[in-house]
């Protein structure tokens, strides 16, 4: 009951000291922001639980592709102990490899897959310095990045900071706990015990739903083009304008 309160308070103060991102929080996959589906994930590295849903958000994020925009923020919870060193882990992969996000979810896949290297009792004889050393050993041994560049974007403060305000942003949107889903902004129950059959019957319907009230552009009129720029979407395009995908028509 003191934690609930104790979270309470917290998050009443935290969404009140948010900086802004310099960057919509987060690292995306599969269609645009602005997808019919839009599924936030936030995770905790070391969480078991978080590690337990990984391998079904992978197969969502393998069946549909570009019908949904799929995206995962850090959320290091106190008592998993250097959970905020692998968030900020991840971050650091982020910054080296210029927001690569297939880098980005395979350091997560692999720090997930050995998540036991980093939790509470393996590391309780170890000082911080060694665990970032032995985390920026792992990932340089699975070829993501240099040793060396890791653990200079370990020592960023930049870096620090950016892992801050995503637990902060987290804290505003409500979040206590690892994993917590959104999908088009709402928590739901999703978490571990989800399959991919779960997964589907949400996230079918309101695609369902979506291509019934469909906002394509059935005919355009004379002198104009049809641009298809993002499932479901369409605009008609002026003579001189050129169609984008996930833009629109611009000239």
């Amino acid at each position: 009951m003191q934690l609930t309160i104790i979270l309470i308070v917290l998050i009443g103060f935290v969404s009140t000291q948010v900086p802004i991102p310099s960057r919509p929080d987060g690292y995306g996959v599969g269609g645009p922001a602005d997808a019919h589906v839009v599924i936030d994930m936030f995770l905790d590295p070391l969480c078991p639980n978080s590690k337990a849903s990984w391998p079904t958000v992978l197969q969502v994020i393998q069946a549909y592709g570009i019908r949904i925009h799929f995206r995962i923020h850090t959320f290091p919870l106190p008592y998993h102990t250097n959970s905020f060193v692998a968030s900020q882990g991840l971050h650091v992969i982020a910054n080296v490899t210029n927001r690569n996000l297939d880098a980005i979810y395979l350091y997560t896949t692999k720090v997930f897959e050995n998540q036991t290297t980093w939790y509470n009792d393996a590391t309780k004889s170890m000082t911080i310095p060694q665990v970032i050393d032995s985390l920026a050993t792992f990932v340089n041994q699975i070829g993501l990045v240099s040793k060396d560049k890791f653990m200079v974007g370990m020592m960023s403060d930049d870096i620090n900071d950016e892992t801050r305000i995503s637990w902060k942003y987290a804290c505003s949107r409500g979040v206590i706990g690892t994993p917590t889903f959104l999908i088009n902004g709402v928590i739901t129950s999703a978490g571990p015990s989800w399959s991919l059959s779960d997964w589907k019957s949400v996230i079918d319907t309101i695609l369902a739903t979506n291509e019934n009230t469909s906002s394509n552009v059935k005919d355009c009129p004379t002198g104009q083009s049809e641009c298809n720029y993002a499932p479901h979407k369409s605009q008609c395009c002026l003579a001189g304008e050129r169609c984008i995908a996930n833009v629109g028509c611009r000239c």
